[in-house]
């Protein structure tokens, strides 16, 4: 009995102290576990959040990818029309180079045709003097003035000259003032093509014609009334197409 009662006044001394040196323990083992758990939480949390930045990166580097390929096609299309352009741009180069060599050319030959009708026309039968004077001297002007591109003023160059062709292949009726040797007087004048011009007056007493040999107007005999009036009404239309018999002369080539 004495031993279990010294047994017990120990367990009882000695309780209080062990539940003491229990709690101190106890907190020092759970101390270290709960930083554990703490790391390890924080560990996770860390590892779901660099799996999330990863798959965004990863769909971002994905997107960059296709962008690069795009933007390389884009690059590859852009220059090959930059070549393409670079080819038209020297081709057009190339005919501006050649326009602009024409014009050099042009220009003196513009300048020679011009002084070529001014030649013919004052060597040609003397009909619609005043009207081709005029075009003549449009022609003069449109080649002095710089403002008119050089295209123009071949065009007008063939204009004219594809007038003074035109003649060659027409009648006509018109009257003009003309000066024999008698006297100035307004006639009516039948303009065979370029090849002779006739006159008649607006009584139709009197008729004549241009001799190219004296470059003067000359009388015809009044047996020639008839047949001249007969070809002025030809050549107004007022009368049908029909064979006369012109004195025509001797023709000068």
């Amino acid at each position: 009995m004495r031993w279990i009662r010294i047994v017990l006044f120990i367990t009882v001394l000695l309780g209080p102290l062990c539940q003491v040196q229990d709690g101190g323990a106890t907190e020092q083992i759970q101390k270290p576990v709960s930083e554990s758990i703490r790391i390890r939480q924080n560990t996770q949390q860390n590892e779901v959040q660099w799996q999330s930045d990863k798959q965004k990166l990863l769909a971002r580097y994905d997107e960059l990818t296709e962008t690069a390929k795009q933007l390389s096609g884009e690059k590859q299309a852009l220059s090959e029309k930059i070549e393409n352009t670079r080819s038209r741009i020297a081709v057009k180069q190339k005919q501006l180079d050649d326009i602009e060599q024409i014009q050099k050319e042009i220009i003196p030959l513009i300048a020679g045709l011009i002084k070529e009708l001014e030649t013919f026309t004052a060597t040609d039968l003397p009909f619609l003097a005043e009207e081709r004077k005029v075009r003549l001297q449009r022609l003069v002007e449109i080649r002095d003035d710089p403002e008119i591109a050089v295209s123009e003023k071949f065009r007008k160059v063939m204009e004219a000259m594809l007038v003074e062709i035109e003649y060659g292949n027409t009648i006509e009726v018109y009257q003009e003032t003309i000066a024999t040797e008698e006297r100035e007087m307004l006639v009516d004048i039948f303009r065979l093509g370029r090849v002779a011009l006739f006159f008649q007056t607006l009584d139709h007493q009197s008729c004549g014609f241009y001799n190219v040999a004296t470059a003067a107007w000359q009388p015809l005999p009044t047996e020639y009334n008839r047949t001249i009036e007969a070809a002025m009404e030809i050549g107004s239309k007022r009368r049908p197409v029909e064979l006369l018999t012109l004195p025509l002369g001797r023709i000068q080539l």
